[in-house]
C-alpha cells in the first residue's frame, strides 16, 4: 500500500489508521457544532454553553460573556464522526509502525454554527419595569426576580446581564433585583446632591460613607448606597472613600425626568428649564440626551421624549419609525438610535449604507 501510494515509509508516523464504516450510522440524534477558537478554549478551561430564552424565542447559546445565534449550515463535503481518532501530535515518532482500526459512526452534511450577536436585554428591562421599586416597596414587602430567574429568561450571557443591570441602574436588595420608580430615584438623588451642597463639597471629590450614613435616616442605606454608585465614580488618584460625580449622567436623568412629565416642549423653553433644574455648577448640553429625545424641525423647534428602548427591534422597522418621525438625519443624530443593532462586522455607517440612502448636502 505504501509503495502504491508512492510514499516513503520513513516519512510516515508510527501509527497508520484504517477507517471503516459501522453498519448503523448515527442520525439526527447527533448535532455537530462549530465554535470559534475562543469558545473552544473556554470550554477546555471549564466554561459552559447555555441555551437561554423562553418558549417562542429563537434559540441563542451563551458563554459566560457572549451571546450567539445558532444557525444551520450545509457543506458539500462529508463530515465524518470517527471514534478514537488519533491526531498527528498525539502519535509517537519513535515507536515501531503499527495499524489502528477506527470506525466512522456518523456522516453529516449539515452542522450548526455560532454567530455572535448583541445580548437581547430588552426582556431584562421589561421584567424589571413591570413592578418598579417605590418609596413604599419595602413596607409592602415587594418581591423582585432573583438573578437566577433573570439568567433563565433573558437571552444574554451572565456578564452581559450584569452589565445590563448596571446600565439600567438597577438595585439589588436582599438578593432580588429592581428598577427604581423614576419619582423615587429623583427624590433619592436630590437628597444626595443636596447633602453635597450642604457640605460644600466639590463635585470632583465627594465622600460615600458619610453620605450614606447621614441619609440612611431618610432612605434605606442600601438604596442610598446604590443610587450613589449610579452617579459617582471612584476618584482618580483619590482615597478609597472619595468619589467624583458624573455630571453628564445627572444631567441626562434630570432631562429625562422633565421630558417624561410632558408630551413635548419648545426647545428653548426646555433648555432653560433643564439648566435651572440641575444643581449650580453643572452645565447641561443637548448631547447628554442622545438616544432619549427627538428635536422636531418646526418653527420654533420642539423637543419630546423619544427613547431608543421604545423602538422596534428589527432594523427595517426601526428605520421606518425613525424616518417617519424625521425625514432626514445626520449620522451623529441617528447613531444612538441604531447603535444597539450593530455587530462586530456591521458598524453604524455600514448598517445605514445597507438600509438607507445617503445624501451629501452643501
Amino acid at each position: 500500500m505504501v509503495e502504491h501510494a508512492k510514499l516513503v515509509e520513513a516519512d510516515l508516523l508510527s501509527l497508520s489508521q484504517v477507517v471503516s464504516f459501522t453498519s448503523s450510522l448515527m442520525g439526527e440524534n447527533i448535532k455537530l457544532l462549530e465554535v470559534t477558537p475562543e469558545v473552544a478554549n473556554g470550554l477546555e478551561t471549564g466554561d459552559v454553553l447555555t441555551m437561554r430564552g423562553e418558549e417562542g424565542d429563537n434559540s441563542v447559546l451563551c458563554s459566560h460573556n457572549k451571546t450567539f445565534e445558532i444557525k444551520e449550515a450545509e457543506t458539500s463535503n462529508s463530515l465524518l464522526l470517527v471514534s478514537q481518532l488519533a491526531f498527528p501530535e498525539q502519535i509517537s515518532k519513535t515507536d515501531s509502525r503499527k495499524l489502528g482500526w477506527r470506525n466512522v459512526t456518523g456522516v453529516f452534511y449539515k452542522y450548526l454554527e455560532l454567530v455572535e450577536i448583541r445580548p437581547k436585554l430588552r426582556k431584562l428591562k421589561e421584567m424589571l419595569t413591570e413592578t418598579p421599586y417605590t418609596e413604599d416597596s419595602k413596607k409592602s414587602g415587594q418581591v423582585g426576580p432573583k438573578f437566577e430567574e433573570l439568567m433563565d429568561k433573558v437571552q444574554a450571557s451572565e456578564e452581559e446581564i450584569r452589565k445590563g443591570l448596571k446600565d439600567f441602574e438597577c438595585l439589588e436588595l436582599e438578593g432580588m433585583w429592581f428598577i427604581l420608580d423614576q419619582d423615587y430615584q429623583m427624590k433619592v438623588l436630590s437628597y444626595i446632591l443636596r447633602f453635597f451642597d450642604e457640605n460644600s463639597w466639590k463635585f470632583d471629590c465627594v465622600e460615600k460613607a458619610e453620605t450614606v450614613s447621614a441619609l440612611s435616616e431618610l432612605v434605606p442605606a442600601q438604596v442610598v448606597s446604590q443610587v450613589f454608585g449610579f452617579y459617582c465614580q471612584p476618584m482618580v488618584g483619590g482615597k478609597e472613600d472619595e468619589f467624583t460625580l458624573d455630571t453628564d449622567k445627572v444631567c441626562r436623568f434630570y432631562g429625562d425626568f422633565l421630558l417624561a412629565a410632558n408630551t413635548g416642549y419648545l426647545l428653548a423653553e426646555f433648555l432653560d428649564m433643564w439648566q435651572k433644574a440641575v444643581p449650580d455648577g453643572i452645565n447641561t448640553d443637548i448631547s447628554q440626551l442622545a438616544g432619549l429625545v427627538l428635536v422636531e424641525d418646526k418653527d420654533p423647534p420642539v423637543i419630546k421624549r423619544f427613547t431608543e428602548s421604545s423602538l422596534p427591534l428589527t432594523i427595517t422597522d426601526r428605520l421606518t419609525v425613525l424616518f417617519s418621525a424625521r425625514e432626514r438625519w445626520t449620522v451623529e443624530e441617528i447613531s444612538p438610535f441604531v447603535s444597539t443593532l450593530t455587530t462586530n462586522k456591521l458598524n453604524v455607517n455600514a448598517l445605514l449604507t445597507k438600509h438607507a440612502r445617503v445624501m451629501n448636502i452643501g
